[in-house]
């Protein structure tokens, strides 16, 4: 049985992401990264993501994006090996990874 992606407010600072991070869900998760991106928030911590496809990768780009729109610096941290593979195999991991 796979594990839900969610994207929750770890603290004030950081939200966190946890889970399966597919194709099936990933809309669904930048909905909630555009909800819950405020200032003050500085941090995407994705050290509970169990499990990914590309998907993941243009989910983290398009909330680093939709972070810059409102002008906060996101860092995206904890990004296991999947995520690490999938994002150097796109020539993307400078984008994510700062």
């Amino acid at each position: 049985m796979t594990t839900p992606a969610m994207l929750l407010p770890a603290d004030a600072t950081t939200l966190q992401l946890q889970g399966a991070v597919t194709f099936a869900n990933a809309a669904t998760l930048y909905q909630e990264c555009q909800r819950l991106l405020a200032p003050g928030v500085t941090c995407l911590d994705c050290t509970g993501v169990l499990d990914s496809d590309s998907s993941a990768i243009s989910l983290l780009l398009a909330c680093r994006r939709r972070a810059g729109e409102l002008g906060i610096d996101l860092k995206i941290t904890g990004m296991g090996k999947q995520l690490q593979g999938l994002a150097r195999l796109y020539g993307v991991e400078k984008l994510l990874v700062t």
